[in-house]
């Protein structure tokens, strides 16, 4: 009886394996596994909601004639933590003082405003579509928006996983 060596498999056909079963992992999970709801990203699906947000607005404002509004950190900072609140609290509310709030973030104004909005869909391009087209349909927070007195904005959403809800702020400063 003759013995033969085995030699390791090259690193092409061990490549080619990994990804074969990478892929059987995908096709189960995505077969097995909650495909119509999947989990909320992380924080960069966040930042691409916000981005959609303001991008929209700006078209918005491009296509009446204004100036389109500039994201700032403050504001944006300003923006999530207060939708983070509202997420939280589950509560609609804006702040009895919002030039205090801006205070104290340290964000220069002549004159602030909020949008605030929730959506019933969790996360996502859909719910920052629900949360633009919720503020485009309401003449008050549309009338804020597309005001040629704000030139900066900041957005921010969070998710409330126990309710599967989306909630946002957007802070606006001339």
């Amino acid at each position: 009886m003759t013995m033969r060596a085995m030699s390791a498999p090259s690193p092409r056909l061990r490549h080619s394996s990994i990804l074969l079963a990478a892929a059987l992992v995908a096709f189960l999970g995505f077969a097995i596994g909650p495909a119509a709801h999947p989990a909320p990203a992380a924080a960069s699906t966040a930042t691409y909601m916000e981005g959609l947000i303001v991008k929209w607005v700006n078209h918005a404002r491009a296509n009446r004639g204004i100036a389109p509004l500039r994201v700032t950190t403050r504001l944006t900072n300003l923006a999530g933590d207060r939708s983070a609140t509202l997420a939280r609290t589950t509560n609609l509310i804006h702040p009895n003082c919002l030039s205090c709030v801006f205070r104290s973030y340290d964000i220069k104004f002549s004159r602030c405003a909020e949008n605030i909005a929730w959506t019933s869909y969790p996360w996502g391009y859909q719910a920052a579509r629900s949360i633009y087209l919720g503020w485009k349909g309401s003449p008050t927070h549309w009338t804020i928006l597309m005001s040629r007195g704000y030139h900066r904005i900041g957005v921010g959403v969070t998710y409330r996983s126990s309710n599967q809800t989306t909630w946002a702020a957007a802070e606006l400063a001339g």
